[in-house]
């Protein structure tokens, strides 16, 4: 990995789009981390029925937590918890994970 990418990497997540946020694995202890979340309502197709739900998508540094996984949980004040679901992306430079969550 190029350390100017993770500088880089390591400064926007400790910048202004970032917000501190509770990382809870499914089993561990509780990991105080920074992520950049993007919450919002998804519009879902079922059959013939349509609905919105919450969602949502954080971008999580790998140098925080190495492995997510589904059923994990990120929590963030004032907004809530959201269970990981899904299996989480990693960046092509391996710098962040995309997090798909649900509220819980």
């Amino acid at each position: 990995m190029n350390p100017i990418f993770a500088a880089d990497a390591a400064a926007i997540f400790d910048g202004p789009l970032s917000v501190a946020a509770i990382y809870t694995p499914a089993t561990g202890a509780p990991l105080p981390i920074r992520v950049i979340p993007s919450i919002g309502d998804q519009a879902l197709s079922f059959a013939s029925s349509s609905f919105v739900a919450g969602s949502g998508i954080f971008l999580v540094q790998v140098a925080s937590v190495p492995a997510p996984a589904e059923g994990d949980v990120i929590a963030i004040a004032e907004v809530g918890e959201f269970r990981v679901q899904g299996r989480p992306e990693r960046h092509e430079r391996r710098l962040w994970w995309r997090v798909e969550a649900k509220p819980l």
